[in-house]
């Protein structure tokens, strides 16, 4: 604060200024309460004027404000207001903000508002200057538009700044009410962040920031000096103070940007308006992730802006996976955005819809909301037109393709669109769109096995063999669909085979049906057809069928075939039971537990005709075993004259108790031959 004037100088300052403005001599005496003792200047005696009525020609001259600093005078403060300032200057001077104001030639109204002209006079009064107002003015907030205003360089909502309820840090007034007793509101400073609704407490002593009191009018509401005196005893006596609170990263970063601007976090890049109002609501929806139902409404707010705040300030892949932990909420039928986002899919839709400076945050919900909800195109999100559908459901798929739920998820769980346990709605069972188009499309198309038949000439038993050999394959495994066939897929098969296709103009004994080759030699079709697209069998098309039942290959080339075949697998094969029955064993299944334990050889092929893996027995596996085994039948066969002997004698192979049946080894036959000293066997199957 500057200096006081002792009383003769207010005296000396007064009559000077009465002198220079040339005020009736006389006019001091009748009007005794302009004393001066106040420091109420020329306003005091214009209102005078006004009030009796005169019309000196000099008034005009008289109606100047003061052209110099009051003697009584206070210096601004850090993150000061305006009408703060304006308080303390009344105070200083004995009166209220509102007289002051009235006596400087300006309302309390008017200062508020940041009138140019009322600032010019409280400049001159105060003796400010040009940077020190600029300061109390970005602390103030300056009107730029109808619902906006800009403080400390940032274009805030004007709701943020401006409401009947004045908030404070009672620590701090009460500090500045100690710095002198005599005249406590002369020292009692309104920072400016008290006013931004986005703050929550005094950083310098981690107190909330509390409600000081509430007035709708903004003249009473902004006479600090009164509304102060009114609360000083409760400020003195403590009575406003509470328990001191945890400064979370956001205070910090809030603080800092409106004290220096500087923003070294994502959010730099946006104003502070929309990044402390996201982080605001991003914070209220997370707060839904945590037990936080046992806070009250200030600690809620807080941690929700704390965790707002952690997410929004690490950029956008941090928001994203915010934004993602929110969108799983909402996973009932009928969830949609609003469930998921609450508050802050509304504001952003209806609020902050059309501010430019929200348009990067929308876009984030907008592309969380696309990922995941089944947008279609053309339907709007935030204020934007969806050009395309990114994601559809069980329910919109269905309700595009005209197929049953059902039927459509059993395809898409096929395909690996969406998983066989997800036990989603149908309407939250979501999938990509683009990627199964095609399938989607295809679906309706489907057609069951007479149609595909019909369309490709095929017979019942022909089409039978091209799905079960998989050249023509279903495009969903499961056989409780009905219609799994493409009519492509077989009309594309005929197109194929025609192309490689020789015609017969007369029926050929030396050719036969691909079918009949088939079931003929039981050669696998699908041997068949490989052959003949490699051009290794040769094909022909007779000219008096249509389709697939008109392509024949020659029996000559299909006996080669097969004749390689059997030689490449060791000759001739015989199932196991075949096998079993031909050595007098019929027991079912001896012959495969026997080499399944590792006593002889087998030989594993599928089937042709049923497919799987079949064990069977070929020349040289039937070879091995009677190197080291004989039967009851074999020893009829084989050893005439010494079968009851050798039967009587022998015991069966039955190694850890396992029965195969009458099964003996050799080595025990030549052994009892061999010590009785009887004749070798008349004949040996090894020999």
């Amino acid at each position: 604060m500057k200096v006081v004037p002792r009383p003769n100088e207010v005296a000396e300052w007064t009559d000077e200024w009465i002198t220079e403005n040339k005020w009736p001599k006389d006019w001091q005496k009748k009007h005794e309460r302009i004393s001066f003792a106040n420091i109420r200047t020329a306003v005091d005696l214009v209102e005078e004027l006004d009030h009796t009525g005169d019309t000196d020609p000099s008034r005009s001259k008289r109606l100047h404000i003061v052209s110099k600093p009051l003697p009584l005078r206070v210096e601004p403060k850090f993150r000061e207001t305006i009408p703060s300032f304006l308080s303390r200057m009344a105070a200083v001077n004995g009166v209220s903000a509102s007289n002051f104001a009235l006596d400087m030639g300006f309302s309390l109204k008017k200062i508020v508002q940041l009138d140019e002209v009322a600032l010019d006079y409280l400049t001159t009064c105060s003796g400010l200057t040009g940077t020190e107002v600029e300061e109390l003015v970005s602390w103030t907030g300056k009107v730029a538009g109808d619902v906006r205003m800009v403080f400390r360089d940032e274009v805030l909502g004007s709701r943020s700044l401006r409401n009947p309820v004045i908030r404070g840090c009672p620590h701090c007034l009460r500090e500045d009410a100690e710095i002198e007793q005599i005249r406590p509101l002369a020292h009692m400073t309104m920072r400016g962040d008290w006013q931004f609704r986005k703050v929550d407490l005094c950083i310098k002593h981690s107190h909330p920031l509390v409600e000081l009191w509430e007035r709708n009018s903004l003249t009473e509401r902004y006479d600090f000096s009164s509304r102060l005196s009114a609360i000083l005893d409760d400020i003195q006596e403590r009575r406003l103070e509470l328990p001191q609170v945890e400064i979370s990263p956001y205070d910090h970063w809030l603080d800092i940007r409106l004290r220096t601007g500087a923003d070294d976090t994502w959010l730099s890049g946006h104003t502070l308006y929309a990044a402390t109002t996201f982080c605001t609501l991003l914070g209220t929806e997370l707060l839904r992730l945590e037990a936080s139902s046992d806070l009250d409404q200030f600690a809620q707010l807080r941690r929700a802006r704390a965790l707002g705040f952690q997410a929004a300030s690490q950029g956008e892949a941090k928001i994203n996976g915010a934004l993602d932990q929110l969108a799983k909420l909402a996973e009932a039928a009928k969830a949609g955005p609003q469930k998921a986002f609450g508050r802050m899919f509304v504001d952003f839709g209806q609020a902050h819809l059309e501010k430019v400076d929200f348009a990067p945050f929308r876009k984030l919900l907008r592309d969380c909301i696309i990922r995941h909800w089944p947008v279609a195109a053309g339907e709007t999100v935030l204020g934007i037109v969806q050009p395309e559908r990114k994601l559809h459901s069980i329910i919109t798929a269905s309700q595009e393709t005209g197929i049953g739920q059902s039927l459509i998820e059993q395809f898409l769980v096929h395909a690996g669109a969406i998983g066989s346990d997800d036990d989603r709605p149908a309407a939250r069972k979501t999938f990509e769109a683009a990627k199964y188009s095609e399938l989607l499309a295809e679906i309706p198309k489907l057609v069951g096995p007479i149609a595909i038949q019909q369309a490709m000439g095929a017979t019942k038993g022909e089409f039978a063999s091209l799905a079960q050999s998989e050249i023509l394959v279903r495009r969903i495994p499961n056989a409780k669909v009905k219609s799994p066939w493409r009519i492509s897929d077989g009309v594309a098969l005929v197109d194929e085979l025609h192309e490689l296709a020789i015609s017969l103009e007369a029926i050929d004994e030396s050719w036969e049906r691909i079918q009949d080759a088939k079931n003929r030699t039981n050669l696998s079709l699908a041997a068949i057809i490989k052959q003949v697209r490699v051009q290794k069998l040769q094909l022909g098309r007779r000219v008096d069928l249509e389709g697939y039942t008109a392509f024949c290959v020659l029996k000559e080339e299909i006996d080669a075939m097969k004749t390689e075949e059997v030689e490449s697998t060791g000759g001739p094969m015989m199932t196991a039971a075949a096998f079993g029955r031909s050595v007098g064993i019929r027991t079912q299944g001896w012959f495969e537990r026997l080499s399944s334990a590792g006593h002889t050889p087998a030989t594993h092929r599928p089937h042709p005709k049923y497919g799987g893996d079949w064990i069977y027995a070929s020349i040289g596996d039937i070879e091995e075993f009677h190197k080291r085994f004989v039967t009851s039948k074999t020893i009829r066969d084989d050893f005439v004259h010494y079968r009851r002997f050798l039967l009587k004698k022998l015991n069966r192979f039955a190694p850890n108790g396992e029965d195969y049946g009458p099964l003996f080894l050799r080595e025990d036959v030549e052994a009892l031959l061999h010590q009785d000293g009887w004749l070798e066997p008349n004949r040996r199957r090894n020999e």
